[in-house]
């Protein structure tokens, strides 16, 4: 195979050596669409799938493999708010700002800044980068 030709999961299992089965993954997606519609879907850039797939991301891989396992390995959470979640949903919940306007949203809110255990902010979970 050509190096143009090269797929992105090759591409992934080169700067992984051993990649993770979500980073195998998103690479199989690339390769299937396009790095900029698998971006779209997971609400990041295409800048932020190719870095995950070279390895070379420096941002927080945990949220980033939270929207993988959600979107495309259809893994889900037990929220303490409203049942069986996806885990891209629950990602998705834990960056959406403050609103009163549904109560459901503010508790989810208030339940993502507190004791949730599928919350990753405040770095509650271990960057896998």
């Amino acid at each position: 195979m050509s190096p143009l030709a090269e797929t992105n999961l090759a591409r992934a299992r080169a700067a992984w050596g051993e990649a993770p089965a979500w980073v195998e993954e998103l690479a199989r997606r690339c390769d299937v669409t396009s790095g900029a519609e698998v971006a779209r879907r997971l609400g990041y850039s295409s800048a932020v799938i190719s870095g995950v797939l070279r390895n070379s991301y420096k941002g927080a891989l945990s949220r980033v493999e939270d929207r993988v396992r959600g979107a495309f390995l259809a893994e889900t959470v037990s929220c303490p708010v409203v049942g069986e979640l996806a885990l891209d949903v629950c990602a998705e919940n834990q960056t959406r700002p403050y609103a009163n306007t549904n109560p459901t949203r503010t508790r989810l809110w208030k339940s993502c800044r507190a004791a949730c255990p599928h919350s990753t902010l405040n770095n509650r979970r271990e960057n896998h980068g």
